[in-house]
C-alpha cells in the first residue's frame, strides 16, 4: 500500500456514512459526567482522521500531553494481517498527527506481534506492522505533521532505550506483581519501554475473539507482555475451534444454547487474568478503531459489519463497554449479543480490580455524525 492511499482509502469508507456538516450532538454532549463519572468520546466523519479527531476531543481530549514529553501510542499489530484484525491505518496516522501537535520530544509507535509458537525470534514485529501499513501511517506522519516519530517492535527497543538515556543492553520486560492480581501469584512481564515514557495511548480495535469473546482497549494490551505471560493465560482455556480456524466454533454457528451461568464460569479464568495484566500499566487515553469490526470470530478472521466511528476514553471498562454496545448495535455473536454488557465476565472483573466505572450511570456518552443509531448504541449500554 502507498503512504497516500490508506488516506484515499480511509476518506471513502468514512464518507460512506457521513453525516451533514453541522449535525447535532447527542443530547448529553454539552453535559458534564456524572459525579464519579467518565466521558465517552463517539464519533464518525467525513474521515476516519475527522472521527478520531472528535471522538478525541469529545472525550477531552490530549491535553495531559506537555511539550518535550514521550509519547508511546501501541496500535493493535496482533498479526500480519490488515484491517479489523489490525488497526486502521489511517486511525493511527491520526492519533500520531494528534499526539504532534501537543509538541512531544518524541513519538514511540509499539507493539509486539503475536507468535503462534510463544516463540522470542519470530515474527518481527516491525515487519508486521509494514505488511499492515503502520509503517506508511508513520512515514506519513512524519510528512504531513513533522512528527518526531519512529516505529519499533517491543523486542528490539535497544536503541531506544539508548535515546532515553539507558544502557543498550537494559532488559526488555520488567516483572511487576500488582496487589489485585491475584491470578498472577509471581507477577506477569510487561514491556520496559512502557515505564520509559511519559504517556501510552491505546489504540486496539473493535472486534470480537473467539476466546475471550470481545478485544478492544484491554485484551489488546496482551501486546505488551511477554510470550511467557500469554502462554500462561492461554492454558488456562484453549476455547472452542482454533487460532487457525476463528469461526468454525460449531456449537455457536449452530445456534446451540449453552447455560449463560456455566459458559461464564468457564471463561472467568481466562479473561481474569487477561483483566489483570492491565494493572501493571494505565494508558493515558484509548482511542478504540471502529471502522470494521469482526462481529463473529476474530480476532484475525471471522464476519465483519463497518461501523465507521471511533470510541476514545481515558477509562477502560468504559471504553470497552463502550466497544461492546457498537458490536451489539451491529449484531453480534449470540454470548455477547444476549448478555446485559456489565454482565460480561471480563467487563465484570475488570470492574472488581479497579480498572474502571462499574455502571452505565457514570457513563456520559458524548457523539457527533451518529444521530440515526445513537439511541440504539445508548440502550445496549443500558442493557
Amino acid at each position: 500500500m502507498k503512504r497516500r492511499d490508506f488516506l484515499r482509502t480511509g476518506a471513502a469508507f468514512a464518507l460512506a456514512g457521513a453525516v451533514p456538516a453541522g449535525a447535532s450532538k447527542h443530547g448529553r454532549a454539552d453535559e458534564p459526567a456524572a459525579p464519579g463519572g467518565v466521558d465517552v468520546g463517539i464519533a464518525r466523519g467525513s474521515s476516519m482522521e475527522d472521527a478520531v479527531r472528535s471522538a478525541v476531543r469529545l472525550a477531552g481530549g490530549m491535553e495531559f500531553i506537555r511539550e518535550g514529553q514521550t509519547v508511546l501510542i501501541k496500535p493493535n499489530v496482533c498479526g500480519a494481517v490488515k484491517m479489523p484484525a489490525t488497526t486502521n491505518p489511517e486511525v493511527l496516522y491520526a492519533a500520531i498527527k494528534l499526539v504532534a501537535e501537543r509538541g512531544p520530544r518524541r513519538i514511540i509507535v509499539a507493539d509486539r506481534s503475536f507468535s503462534a509458537q510463544f516463540v522470542d525470534t519470530t515474527p518481527k514485529t516491525i515487519d508486521v506492522m509494514k505488511r499492515v501499513g503502520h509503517i506508511d501511517a508513520v512515514e506519513q506522519a512524519k510528512l504531513d505533521a513533522k512528527a518526531p516519530v519512529v516505529a519499533v517492535g517491543l523486542e528490539d527497543a535497544a536503541a531506544e532505550f539508548e535515546l532515553l538515556g539507558l544502557p543498550a543492553d537494559t532488559p526488555h520486560w520488567r516483572r511487576v506483581r500488582p496487589e489485585r492480581a491475584t491470578h498472577w501469584p509471581n507477577g506477569f512481564e510487561l514491556a520496559e519501554l512502557l515505564f520509559r515514557v511519559d504517556h501510552v495511548i491505546n489504540v486496539p480495535v473493535i472486534k470480537t475473539h473467539f476466546q475471550a469473546w470481545f478485544t478492544m482497549s484491554m485484551k489488546a494490551f496482551v501486546g505488551m507482555s511477554h510470550h511467557r505471560a500469554r502462554r500462561e493465560f492461554h492454558s488456562a482455556w484453549v476455547g472452542e475451534g482454533s487460532l487457525f480456524d476463528q469461526k468454525r466454533s460449531a456449537s455457536r454457528r449452530r445456534g446451540t444454547k449453552k447455560d449463560p451461568a456455566a459458559e461464564a464460569k468457564e471463561i472467568a479464568p481466562f479473561v481474569n487474568r487477561i483483566a489483570e495484566l492491565n494493572l501493571g500499566v494505565t494508558p493515558a487515553l484509548n482511542i478504540l478503531d471502529g471502522t470494521e469490526s469482526f462481529v463473529f470470530g476474530g480476532p484475525s478472521s471471522g464476519d465483519t459489519a463497518a461501523g465507521k466511528l471511533i470510541v476514545a476514553s481515558r477509562d477502560r471498562v468504559a471504553a470497552d463497554a463502550t466497544g461492546v454496545a457498537v458490536l451489539k448495535w451491529l449484531g453480534t455473536e449470540d454470548r455477547i449479543q444476549n448478555r446485559p454488557i456489565w454482565q460480561l465476565p471480563f467487563i465484570q472483573h475488570a470492574v472488581k480490580i479497579g480498572l474502571g466505572i462499574d455502571s452505565a450511570e457514570r457513563l456520559s456518552l458524548r457523539h457527533e455524525g451518529l444521530d440515526g443509531e445513537i439511541d440504539a448504541i445508548q440502550r445496549m449500554l443500558q442493557t
